[in-house]
């Protein structure tokens, strides 16, 4: 979903007001950077991998990183690293995919905004609509996800969002209101990372009611 789809999909009205639970699917740098976005404005975040953490980042250990060392988090990323780390973190610029996991991508799932909010090698199965009860809801509130995993007991969530290559094994039509797909788009890596971010930002700022709530800029350089 590029920007003007993202935001065409977005002009619906929905909102959804913290601390709403949302699911990220995909814990790669723009799920976790999109788990972070949340957080950081008070949602119930939680992020769900089929695999193990950074397998495919990780599985490259020496490659260079495919973008520039200073482009390789975003500044809201580099401020939860430094308010953990007491530092101006990462505590240095990543040039390899392994320093790239170390110093970047396993310390911000450690930190107080995101730890314990990853569940690993849990697959997706199915994804659900469950209404609400009338009787005891407004009949336009809509309904939530009921997510289906190969592990453990099926959740609940108002929103979800997605950061794959391809969409979650839906069982209702899509687009539908509060399911969003993520999926940055350039001619390289580092442009389709912050191709990403921007449609992180344009995200919350829907659901938080806003035209315009990047908390990026602040921290923004020139």
């Amino acid at each position: 979903m590029n920007e003007e789809q993202l935001d065409e999909h977005l002009g619906s009205g929905t909102t959804l007001d913290p601390p709403g639970s949302i699911a990220v699917i995909g814990s790669g740098p723009l799920g976790i950077e999109a788990a972070l976005y949340g957080r950081y404005l008070g949602y119930d975040v939680t992020l769900i991998e089929a695999g193990p953490s950074f397998e495919a980042l990780a599985a490259e250990e020496e490659a260079p990183i495919p973008m520039r060392p200073d482009r390789c988090a975003s500044p809201l990323a580099r401020s939860a690293l430094a308010a953990q780390q007491g530092e101006t973190g990462p505590r240095r610029s990543p040039t390899t995919m392994r320093e790239w996991v170390e110093e970047v991508w396993r310390p911000l799932l450690e930190t107080d905004l995101l730890r314990g909010r990853l569940l690993s090698g849990v697959s997706l199965i199915a994804v659900d609509l469950v209404p609400l009860d009338s009787e005891e809801e407004e009949d336009d509130v809509p309904p939530d996800f009921r997510l289906s995993l190969s592990e453990g007991e099926p959740l609940i969530f108002e929103a979800m969002i997605t950061v794959t290559e391809e969409d979650a094994p839906c069982s209702f039509p899509l687009p539908t209101d509060y399911y969003f797909h993520l999926r940055g788009e350039g001619e390289d890596p580092e442009s389709e990372f912050w191709s990403g971010l921007k449609q992180i930002v344009t995200l919350y700022a829907s659901l938080g009611g806003r035209s315009d709530l990047d908390l990026y800029r602040p921290l923004r350089g020139g």
